[in-house]
This record gives structure tokens, C-alpha cells and sequence, in this order.
């Protein structure tokens, strides 16, 4: 019984310690900055190869590519936590960050519709 007792205490350690380290809202605005290209997204997102660039600044930059059309798209970002809220075009979107790197990152809207971005600079 103390054995199991002791397994399973160790289980949740190397859980927690595998666990990401609480990011706190300044490690992920951080990680944010900077340009990103959209790698894959699921349809009724962002098209693939579409840009968005977060500044220090809070604003949001979006180039986004449809085949040979190109729109850019203005708008401004907050961070809370692991989320990003962004105002573009008079609608306020909030975003789920699930995965954010120096290199990569991860995100899902509130239909759990997933983009996955690759940092550009």
C-alpha cells in the first residue's frame, strides 16, 4: 500500500515537473512579439501563408494571402495569461494560446479551431 501511495505521489512530480512552467503574462506577450506565419489552420481561420505580426506597442498586423489576393489588416492586441484578445475591424476576437515557443506557437478560437504559426523575426 505505502508503495503505491509512493508511486503515485511520484507520478503527479514528474507530471507537474514535465508540465510547462507557469508562463506569466509578461513570459507570453514576450514570446508574441515578433512576426509569424501561419503554417496550417483549419478552414475558417486564417489561410496558410498569411502573416501576423504582434508589436511591442499592442498593435496587431495581418497579411493575409487567398491564392494571388493579398489584404492587410490593422488592428490592436492585449495579452491575458495564455490568451491574446485582438480588435480588427470593429470585431474583438480572443484567441487560446495552447503552445508558444521562440519558434513556434499554437492557438485555438473559442469554436476550438486550431492555427499553427512559425516565427518569421
Amino acid at each position: 500500500m505505502n508503495a503505491l501511495k509512493l508511486l503515485a505521489a511520484g507520478t503527479v512530480l514528474v507530471a507537474l515537473g514535465a508540465a510547462p512552467r507557469g508562463e506569466d503574462k509578461n513570459d507570453v506577450a514576450k514570446l508574441l512579439i515578433g512576426k509569424w506565419e501561419v503554417t496550417k489552420a483549419d478552414p475558417g481561420t486564417v489561410p496558410t501563408g498569411s502573416f501576423m505580426e504582434f508589436t511591442k506597442d499592442g498593435k496587431f498586423l495581418v497579411t493575409a494571402k487567398k491564392g494571388v489576393e493579398e489584404a492587410n489588416l490593422e488592428g490592436s492586441y492585449t495579452v491575458d495569461k495564455n490568451t491574446f484578445t485582438f480588435m480588427l475591424n470593429g470585431k474583438e476576437q480572443t484567441i487560446t494560446i495552447t503552445k508558444i515557443s521562440e519558434k513556434e506557437m499554437s492557438t485555438k478560437d473559442k469554436d476550438d479551431k486550431v492555427v499553427e504559426l512559425a516565427r518569421k523575426k
